[in-house]
């Protein structure tokens, strides 16, 4: 792991100075464990989006294909120079290698872009999915081959655990995590393991994977190497905590669960274990008293039997923080706020939820489209750099128990920020999962009043034809878009992306995939 501060510099996201001696970062790579079987395949997707960011006209991509143990088994090349959605889909890959497609696969697929100009980020933005027809799941690059070892050197400066994430045991659903391995042997990888379940007990151990060859693809199920977790957890979601001994990639976690009774996967990626980051580097300094601590934004799903909670996870840096819940409506009308609706205590290391149907249900809210802005203050100017959530929306009653689990970070309190004159993101679309994207206008700025104005531009799979649609939108609301809107299910016949311009840097999104089955998909913007 890296400091906050240092990506800060290495990204140059707030204008900061860059290294006279950073090395162009000219290679961005993901890899990724794949699976086919009888229920469901994989696919990535992703957009030529340094066309359109980066003004790189042009960029080399190469995809390996790679068994469990680590063998090649194809490599196809491919130049990227149109703005439009691209997949790598691991039956036509299968098919190139007349594979038994009755057979299941497990193994993986690394993704490499080369150009000559500098892309800043060595990790691209794509989307990993597992699906059939009736469900989808996915997650934005997670591991990855270093690309030297200043790479190597850079990311390794602390050593922390992987966690962040919930885990289920019970007679249905079972917890796993999935990684490949970097170009080094391991010759016996090893986790060392705490269990935090919903009442907040610990279970602690450790267990042997054995060796692990270069490049191995490794699934694996907790409750193999954890017999009592089913147990510990007692029918209720928990978390855990993993030290580990693995080197040579980056150790960013496939994590998730399955489920017997409907085959289906759901799955996010972990994060660092900042529980022993003390250092100077793992706080933020509170610069002035205009803007929160820091905060995020989150969409509510509300309706149809839908929930949504907010999960937070023992794994931040101590500090004694404060929570503050405001829900505001689509027009940004505050409906609701506590100052201190959850005390976090450093010393207490707590797995913590935030029911908002319970919220809304005490309120007798019947709006739909309503936005929470989560606030952490916190005491003494401890502030943690990373303050990292679980988004987890559902829907319940159906053939589907599994919710989406989002990976994301509160926003910090940066001035530096009210210098960008304006954001980029960008997100996939599904179609025919009915899909929905949210954006937030919201900010750390206490005093914060900006209507923002936002440019979208869709893309699509089959071609590089475009199309680009207006709008506002008020501060402290958000604004949903569906397949239905701007008649995108007639221009996104399967699949396709969404960039989102807008005139200030404060817009964030998800996007979520609602699949009639009851499984919820989705993640945050790039």
């Amino acid at each position: 792991m890296k400091s906050y501060y240092q990506h800060l510099k290495s990204t140059k996201e707030f204008g900061e100075t860059q290294n006279l001696i950073k090395k162009p970062i000219l290679r961005s790579s993901g890899i990724f464990p794949v699976v086919k079987n009888e229920y469901y395949t994989s696919s990535v997707h992703f957009l030529g989006y340094w066309l359109l960011k980066r003004n790189i006209s042009e960029v080399a991509l190469l995809i390996t294909l790679r068994s469990s143990d680590g063998n090649i088994l194809l490599r196809k090349t491919e130049s990227i120079n149109i703005a439009k959605a691209f997949a790598v889909h691991l039956d036509e890959l299968l098919s190139k290698i007349n594979y038994d497609m009755e057979k299941t696969f497990v193994g993986s697929i690394e993704i490499e872009f080369n150009t000559t100009q500098d892309m800043v980020f060595p990790y691209p933005a794509l989307v990993l999915e597992y699906h059939n027809e009736k469900f989808n799941t996915c997650v934005h690059t997670l591991g990855r081959i270093y690309n030297d070892f200043e790479d190597m050197k850079e990311n390794n400066e602390f050593q922390v655990p992987e966690t962040g994430f919930d885990i289920h045991e019970t007679d249905d659903l079972q917890s796993f995590l999935s990684f490949v391995n970097g170009s080094l042997d391991n010759s016996d990888g090893y986790i060392e393991y705490t269990v935090t379940n919903s009442k907040s007990d610990k279970l602690s151990g450790n267990f042997h994977l054995g060796k692990i060859n270069p490049f191995e693809t490794k699934l694996i199920f907790l409750n193999k190497y954890i017999p009592e977790l089913s147990k510990f957890l007692s029918n209720k979601s928990g978390s855990i905590s993993l030290k580990h001994n693995f080197q040579g990639f980056y150790p960013r976690l496939l994590v998730g669960n399955t489920q017997k009774s409907f085959p289906s996967v759901s799955f996010t990626h972990s994060y660092y274990d900042c529980t022993s980051c003390t250092s100077d580097s793992d706080y933020w300094n509170r610069h002035n008293d205009h803007h929160f601590d820091s905060s995020a934004y989150v969409p509510i799903f509300n309706q149809k039997n839908q929930f949504t909670n907010l999960i937070i996870y023992p794994n931040l840096s101590p500090s004694d923080l404060t929570l503050q819940i405001d829900i505001h409506d689509k027009n940004g009308s505050k409906l609701f706020s506590n100052e201190k609706f959850l005390e976090i205590k450093a010393n207490e290391n707590k797995l913590l939820k935030i029911n908002f149907n319970e919220i809304i249900s005490n309120l007798n809210i019947s709006n739909s489209n309503l936005a929470a802005h989560v606030i952490t203050n916190s005491k003494n100017n401890k502030i943690p750099s990373r303050i990292k959530f679980g988004l987890d929306v559902g829907i319940s009653g159906q053939n589907s128990k599994l919710p989406c689990n989002i990976c994301f970070n509160t926003r910090m309190g940066n001035p530096l920020l009210e210098n960008k004159p304006g954001s980029f993101h960008w997100a996939p679309i599904f179609n025919k999962r009915n899909y929905v994207l949210t954006l937030g206008n919201f900010s750390s700025l206490k005093n914060y009043k900006k209507e923002v104005n936002l440019e979208f531009n869709f893309y699509r799979i089959e071609d590089s034809k475009t199309f680009t649609e207006k709008c506002s939108i008020k501060p402290n609301s958000e604004k949903r878009l569906s397949i239905n809107d701007f008649n995108l299910d007639d221009f996104i016949k399967t699949e396709g992306w969404v960039t989102i311009k807008a005139d200030s840097p404060y817009i964030e999104g998800y996007y979520f995939n609602l699949n009639s089955s009851g499984l919820v998909s989705g993640d945050h913007f790039f």
